[in-house]
């Protein structure tokens, strides 16, 4: 994945390449939508505990649903 000079948007495309919005994934997280909006836009810049936030929650969000996609593949193979 090409990166940039913004984690929240290499985080947020992470997330769009699997399916999930920003809102999805600031509403998992537990932080405001808005916030993440003024991160991506460069008006302010996240904490890095906050961008780590956003990784696990993006990374543990495709994890799941490989997870359920694995689990309907064995038994459509059943």
């Amino acid at each position: 994945m090409k990166t940039t000079d913004n984690p929240i948007k290499d985080v947020m495309s992470k997330a769009a390449a699997a399916g999930y919005s920003m809102a999805d994934v600031c509403r998992v997280a537990e932080i405001d939508q808005s916030q993440a909006s003024r991160w991506l836009s460069g008006r302010t810049k996240p904490l890095y505990a906050s961008v780590v936030r956003l990784n696990q929650v993006v990374d543990a969000m495709v994890a799941a649903r490989l997870q359920v996609l694995n689990k309907a593949l064995d038994e459509a193979q059943q």
